[in-house]
């Protein structure tokens, strides 16, 4: 028998696959995703590397339901842009296959995952920093698969040395068709007004998803003290609420973060860990 979240979990991907499977596109790639609101992957323009060696990270995670989450990202300066490479992967296995007759025993197991390729790239214009990615897309479900790309679009504006404006439209693109449909990507809207000191940040943000009913509300900040940074978000929209947040250990060229969140779904509680090392 399938245990209750990872049925529910099944529903979701057979109800959504033919217009939100790529939902897992929502998903934070990363802890540091998680402590960072205001990251590469929420706003390409969150991207600086620039005068910066480059960067390898690792991450790994379990998210709602038992949804696996693999990363790896690579970070450095090209030209006189900052760069960036992110891979993932976002899995669901074991999931049974039975019939409409009931059996002891399912008829076999299949997956379901999303892989992601995603080139980034940001550059500093006056007050504004503008960011571009191209992300390659592929969802199956099953026995059925679907391709497709996105580009996102970002900005962030320092209206003075403490503030600044961030506003970034992800996930722009197409998908081939799944069975008889093209899944829909979540085209999401996301702004943010933040003050940033020396060694913390205090934001407040809201988004707009094409494929929820309702606006999402943002609230949080990090601090950082030595070597150790830890910040936190509280994420709201109408039947949901959800605390995300981590902390960072830096030690010489190697930096560790683990991320979490808490929330009303029941659907478990995700953790996230990265591993990052700063080339020579």
């Amino acid at each position: 028998m399938l245990s209750h979240s990872k049925s529910i979990l099944i529903i979701f991907f057979v109800s959504q696959t033919l217009f939100g499977g790529t939902q897992f596109l929502s998903i934070p790639p990363s802890a540091y995703d998680l402590l960072y609101f205001n990251s590469s992957w929420r706003n390409p323009a969150g991207l600086n590397h620039i005068n910066k060696v480059p960067e390898l990270g690792f991450a790994y995670g379990n998210w709602l339901a038992g949804i696996q989450n693999v990363g790896f990202k690579w970070r450095g300066q090209v030209g006189k842009n900052s760069s960036g490479l992110d891979l993932r992967y976002v899995g669901l296995s074991d999931i049974e296959f039975r019939s409409n007759t009931p059996t002891s025993k399912p008829l076999g197991y299949y997956s379901a995952y999303g892989i992601s390729a995603r080139g980034i790239m940001s550059q500093e214009i006056g007050d504004v920093n503008f960011g571009l990615a191209v992300q390659l897309i592929e969802l199956e479900i099953y026995q059925e698969s679907a391709k497709g790309f996105a580009f996102d679009f970002g900005a962030i504006w320092s209206v003075s040395e403490s503030i600044k404006f961030n506003i970034s439209a992800l996930n722009l693109g197409r998908m081939n068709k799944l069975q008889t449909s093209s899944p829909e990507l979540p085209k999401r809207l996301i702004s943010s007004v933040s003050i940033e000191q020396k060694s913390s940040s205090l934001f407040l943000g809201i988004e707009s998803n094409s494929l929820l009913n309702n606006t999402v509300y943002y609230a949080g900040g990090h601090s950082q003290y030595k070597n150790l940074v830890f910040g936190g978000t509280s994420t709201m929209t109408k039947g949901m609420k959800s605390i995300s947040g981590g902390v960072s250990f830096l030690l010489g060229i190697y930096t560790i973060t683990y991320g979490f969140q808490w929330g009303d779904q029941h659907l478990g509680r995700p953790q996230m860990l990265d591993i990052s090392i700063r080339l020579p």
